[in-house]
């Protein structure tokens, strides 16, 4: 059984969210999971098998930043506060991945496609622990530390940068390099990954229109799956 909850702090800059897994059944001398409930084999009514907690804050340069979607999140884990690369999105990059659009420049000054004076900016620091006691080995399996940046140099380009320390396994979690080019009608970006299981390139060029989506020039390697 799954439980999970979640709750926003500090006018929802700050993104907690937590999960447990619960097991009424026991398991025996060796690990096993074996078919009489825990409850009659002289423990609780569940089993904490496993529990994870993530805090997310998030800083802007400015209130219209704090509204958009934490794009880069949702393309690294699937969810919008999740900064760990494990589900790595390797589809047609059409779609920005700095999560803003050509609707975000400001209008009022007739040069503002070609120089930013203001360097929009966001970042997002990430907190993670995971507690594991599957086979009573009753110990935090992940303890992680995380940050994600983006700034606007120009309204044409973007640059951004994720990636984190992990205190259990010593070492370097998912991390990634990204630029993006505005051509007008055309995207460019690339995007890298230097190390790690999920360790990848990848460059893309294509007009924005989706009715042109055909004419495009997309490059990448694939994650080496033999390390896994």
């Amino acid at each position: 059984m799954r439980i999970s909850g979640g709750t926003q702090l500090f006018k929802q800059k700050m993104n907690v969210n937590f999960g447990a897994t619960l097991d009424p059944y026991a398991i025996d001398n060796n690990g096993s999971r074996i078919n009489k409930f825990n409850i009659d084999n002289g423990g609780s009514l569940f089993r904490l098998t496993s529990a994870n907690m993530t805090l997310n804050y998030s800083l802007m340069s400015s209130d219209k930043e704090a509204k958009k979607k934490n794009k880069q999140g949702e393309r690294n884990g699937g969810r919008e506060d999740d900064l760990f690369g494990s589900n790595t999105d390797f589809s047609d990059r059409r779609e920005n991945q700095f999560g803003k659009t050509d609707d975000d420049l400001d209008e009022t000054d007739e040069f503002s496609g070609f120089y930013s004076s203001k360097l929009p900016w966001d970042m997002t620091f990430a907190y993670s622990l995971t507690f594991s006691n599957t086979n009573r080995e009753n110990k935090i399996s992940s303890n992680s530390l995380m940050v994600s940046a983006n700034t606007t140099l120009t309204p044409k380009w973007k640059i951004g940068v994720s990636t984190g320390y992990d205190f259990v396994q010593k070492g370097v979690t998912f991390t990634q390099f990204r630029i993006e080019r505005d051509l007008l009608s055309w995207k460019m970006d690339f995007n890298w990954s230097p190390f790690g299981t999920n360790a990848y390139w990848g460059f893309f060029i294509g007009i924005k229109s989706g009715v042109l989506s055909d004419i495009k020039w997309d490059k990448r390697s694939l994650p080496d799956r033999s390390l896994k």
